[in-house]
Formats: structure tokens, C-alpha cells, sequence
């Protein structure tokens, strides 16, 4: 099994109280990182099988199991002594589990629990388990991971320096390798079982059943009325529109769905990790934009297969906005939504700067640029002089240098350089 960076932070809740859920989309490695820790619980721990207890949902006995709050506990050891760990798979698929898991957790102590679930919904809504529970996200693999997936050593051994010594000179060179290995990423995006398959008519093809997937089983599987050919052109259209405004009334226009319907549909899509919505920053209701969020795709890979184009060209109008959806997936990856969150910035006289992440007080500005940027743009002036922050981005192809404005830190540096970045907020 190949190595997920999110693995550590899940086996550091290993001796936690909490029940540790794992969301994400689909075949995104959220079973084979349980498989993962349970190897590690026998080999490093010395657990002994019988005390690892796994179910997997989508089988109908063990869904069976989990329906009854009665037949649930009597397949588990509640009178032991030892430490058991119950894994579930596909959690979302019972829906009386919540209050299952919650009697575990209160009057089980010795019983660990870790489980799967495909919609962020169902973890946000089930109040069974609040103040018990630690979400953790699984995502697509980022850049790095893809890299390190390839074993391309020298961009591993970048990575590694830059991330102990941030302030590191690096040559011409070796940004133009990571941009080369970077332009590969965006193509086929990170999706585990694409970026395992060589080629390119294959990596295609696993895209294309993903998106079956996720429009027959879990969009119809809990809205029957939804219409598989009028959700893939919804979601062709907001492929279309990602790195840029949603525009809700030309959206409902070319979809030939109502509002109401739309915006449905739309919330389905991001709580099953398929889009991200991005809300606008604001303090001054008069003079910045406050309603219509940005859009983004949660995967490079399933953009270019809605739009049939994986073609990534840099120096053209397309790839700014690939390279801006790049960016912000990065970043989603790395940094806690809650504490962290990502916005957009836009003035009603047309400034503006693509993404903002907020951290208590403070919001940090990043400019994305998908050719060279030698200049401070002009929207990001305005943020600047505005809002005041200590420090700034212009993420761009490669230049690489700080700047000093209103004694704000601008620096600028290559677009791969968002995912190191995520790990300082």
C-alpha cells in the first residue's frame, strides 16, 4: 500500500476517545487507509486480530447489523477487558448508526471506533454524536503526494528542503521540473486508482466511471427523483465555471432546472466532495460583493473529463483558471475549513483577489497568476492597502521574490508552492 500523508494524522487518534470518521468522495483511499491502520494496530501494536472487528455497510448482512441498535451491540465485546477497535465502512449507509456509535462511546470506553462515510452532510447533521466525534477529511492526493506516489526523488528532496528552510534558494531548474510534474497532475487530477494507472485512455476511463458513480449511487441513491442526464450536464456546466462566480440565474437557464432544484442539486454536489463553494470576504456590505459564492471542482481530473479536455496548456486564458482551481485545491487539502477558511475578494467596482484564507483576525491574500508575474497586480494593491495584512502571494509559473508595500511581505513564488504553504496556517 502506497503512503497517505493524512495516515499520521489519523494513527495520532488512535488512543483517543473520539469515534474517528473519515469523509471524503468516493475511491478516494478512505478503506484502504482503515486497512492501513489496522495493519499498524497488529504489526506495531501487537493487537491481536480478535480484537479488530470490521464491517463494511455495502455488504447487506453487516448493513443488517447496523440498522438495529440490539443486534449491533451484541456483535461486540462489551464486557472485555482488553482494547477493541471496531472499524465500519460506508457509515453514512445506516441511518440509525449515529446513536449506535453514541452508546459505544459512553459506555464502552475500551471499544475504539473508526469509520468511513462518502456525504458531509450526514456527519454535520447527526447531533448523536456531537462533542464525541473527530472529522477527518481524506482528499484526492495533493501535488506533493502525487509526486511522492511517481517516487520523483528529486521533487522530493525539493519539497523536503523547502519545507525545513521555507526561505531555501532554489535554481531555474528545478522549478521547471515540479512545473513539468505539476502540468501532469492537473491533467489526470488525484484521484488514487487514476494516478496508479499509466495510461492515459484508462485514467480516462476510471474518471468517467467515477462520475457515473457518484451520479447514480449517491445522488439517486437518497434523491430517486433526480435525473442522471440533467445531473451530468449540471455538472459539465459547473465544470465550465469553475475559478469563477456561480451565477445561479444563467446556470438555471442552460440546465433547464428551476432555482430551487438547482441549488438542491448544487448542495448534493458539495457535500459529496464533487464541488467546493467559496464565500466572499467582506467587511463593507456598500463596496464588496456579499452573496454569489466562486466555484471549484474537487479534482483537476474530474473537470477535464466533464469538459472532455485534458489538454493543459500554459500561457492561455484556460489554464489561469485550471491553475486557480489548482491552488485552491491545495490549499482546501491542507488547512481546517473551520478554522482556516478559504474566501475570494471583490469589490463592486471590479477589484479583487482569488483567494483569501481567513485565520482569527488576520486574512492572507494570494494572487494567482498562471504565467510569470513580475508586478504586485493591481487588485491585490487595493486588498493591500485596505485590509493591511503582514503577508501576501502571487503564486504564478516562476518567478520568485519578496516585495515590501505598505509593509506588507509580497511574495511572489511558483503555483506548486501553495501546498507547502497550507501547512503553515
Amino acid at each position: 500500500m502506497k503512503n497517505r500523508f493524512i495516515l499520521a494524522k489519523i494513527w495520532e487518534e488512535i488512543d483517543s476517545p473520539n469515534i474517528d470518521l473519515l469523509t471524503g468522495p468516493r475511491q478516494v483511499g478512505k478503506t484502504t487507509l482503515l486497512q492501513m491502520v489496522r495493519e499498524k494496530l497488529l504489526a506495531e501494536r501487537g493487537v491481536n486480530s480478535s480484537s479488530i472487528h470490521w464491517f463494511d455497510l455495502e455488504q447487506s448482512t453487516d448493513l443488517e447489523i447496523w440498522r438495529d441498535q440490539t443486534k449491533a451491540l451484541s456483535r461486540l465485546p462489551l464486557n472485555a477487558s482488553e482494547k477493541h477497535y471496531v472499524f465500519i465502512d460506508e457509515f453514512q449507509l445506516s441511518p440509525t448508526i449515529g446513536s449506535t456509535l453514541k452508546v459505544i462511546h459512553d459506555h464502552y470506553p475500551h471499544i475504539k471506533c473508526l469509520a468511513t462515510g462518502s456525504l458531509s452532510w450526514w456527519v454535520a447533521i447527526d447531533e448523536s454524536m456531537a462533542g464525541r466525534k473527530q472529522v477527518i477529511n481524506v482528499w484526492p492526493l495533493s501535488f506533493a503526494e502525487f509526486a511522492d506516489w511517481n517516487q520523483n526523488e528529486q521533487l522530493n528532496r525539493l519539497f523536503t528542503t523547502i519545507h525545513n528552510n521555507p526561505a531555501s534558494q532554489i535554481t531555474a531548474s528545478e522549478i521547471e521540473t515540479a512545473n513539468q510534474e505539476m502540468l501532469r497532475y492537473m491533467a489526470y487530477g488525484g484521484y488514487p486508482a487514476v494516478a496508479n494507472t499509466m495510461d492515459n485512455s484508462a485514467k480516462a476511463s476510471l474518471l468517467n466511471e467515477l462520475v457515473n458513480s457518484f451520479i447514480t449511487r449517491d445522488i439517486q441513491h437518497f434523491n430517486r427523483a433526480a435525473d442522471p442526464v440533467q445531473t451530468r450536464k449540471l455538472l459539465m456546466l459547473l465544470a465550465s465555471n469553475s475559478s469563477s462566480i456561480f451565477d445561479i440565474s444563467r446556470i438555471s437557464t442552460d440546465s433547464g432546472m428551476g432555482r430551487t432544484a438547482l441549488l438542491n442539486r448544487v448542495g448534493w454536489l458539495e457535500h459529496m466532495f464533487i464541488i467546493r463553494l467559496v464565500r466572499p470576504f467582506f467587511t463593507n456590505k456598500t463596496k464588496e460583493l456579499v452573496k454569489n459564492p466562486k466555484i471549484y471542482l474537487d479534482d483537476l481530473g474530474l473537470r477535464n473529463l466533464l469538459l472532455q479536455n485534458y489538454s493543459v496548456l500554459p500561457a492561455t486564458n484556460e489554464f489561469g483558471y485550471i491553475a486557480e482551481n489548482f491552488v485552491a485545491n491545495e490549499l482546501f487539502k491542507q488547512t481546517d475549513d473551520f478554522l482556516h477558511p478559504l474566501h475570494f475578494w471583490r469589490t463592486k467596482t471590479g477589484q479583487e483577489v482569488d483567494i483569501i484564507i481567513k485565520s482569527g483576525h488576520d486574512a492572507t491574500p494570494f494572487e494567482i497568476k498562471g504565467g510569470n508575474c513580475e508586478n504586485i497586480p493591481a487588485g491585490l494593491l487595493a486588498f493591500i492597502k485596505t485590509y493591511r495584512p503582514k503577508e501576501a502571494y502571487v503564486l504564478n509559473w516562476a518567478v520568485m521574490k519578496t516585495e515590501k508595500h505598505f509593509d506588507c511581505a509580497v511574495h511572489f513564488r511558483p503555483l506548486w508552492w501553495a501546498g507547502i504553504l497550507a501547512k503553515s496556517f
